[in-house]
């Protein structure tokens, strides 16, 4: 014969349920702040960053103008790199960003940039040879204040505004170089590097 439980069981029931599920909730939001520690170490949040001065380039481009937030160069390079790879056959392997204005000074929608990829050496007569199809630039040989950093999603490029970006500024300040422009570049080998062009 089957047992009919009494209320006080089904009251003791219902609070061991209870009970569960606050110490669940109590596990999950104790687990959050070590796995926010644990991705930002995997982006290398947490490692030195060093800064090198060395020449790099040069650097053939192929770009657009964009004024507006930061963010919005991401989908520029995305869109430069398919229509050069899918209409024309040439693929690159280095996306990049040049930033002209203080994110702190200027207001979001007037932050002026240049976006877009760099064509490998082996390509560049090709993509001269298209004429006004897209917009060209070419950067020689410069000599820069430089950072790497590992890029691993939008907490590599958090990383990067709160780490690397006040360590140039500290440095520069210190050399006595004179603001300019942020350069990135976003190798497919996962790496963001950092160029502030030094002038002297």
């Amino acid at each position: 014969m089957q047992k009919i439980p009494f209320q006080s069981d089904v009251n003791k029931t219902t609070e061991n349920m209870k009970k569960k599920f606050f110490v669940t909730l109590i596990v999950i939001f104790m687990a959050i702040p070590s796995i926010l520690v644990l991705a930002l170490a995997w982006t290398g949040f947490f490692s030195n960053t060093e800064l090198v001065e060395k020449k790099m380039g040069p650097y053939f481009m192929v770009y657009e103008n964009h004024t507006g937030p930061y963010k919005g160069t991401a989908k520029i390079m995305d869109r430069i790199y398919d229509q050069l790879l899918e209409e024309d056959d040439i693929e690159t392997f280095k996306g990049f960003g040049i930033y002209f204005d203080n994110p702190k000074e200027t207001a979001e929608a007037e932050l002026r940039s240049l976006a877009g990829c760099i064509v490998e050496p082996a390509d560049t007569a090709k993509v001269s040879a298209l004429g006004n199809k897209y917009k060209i630039m070419e950067i020689p040989e410069r000599r820069y204040v430089t950072a790497e950093i590992r890029y691993r999603g939008q907490l590599s490029i958090f990383a990067g505004i709160v780490k690397v970006y006040p360590s140039i500024e500290k440095y520069m300040k210190e050399k006595n170089y004179p603001a300019v422009p942020a350069m990135e570049i976003y190798d497919h080998n996962k790496t963001i590097i950092y160029l502030f062009e030094i002038k002297e």
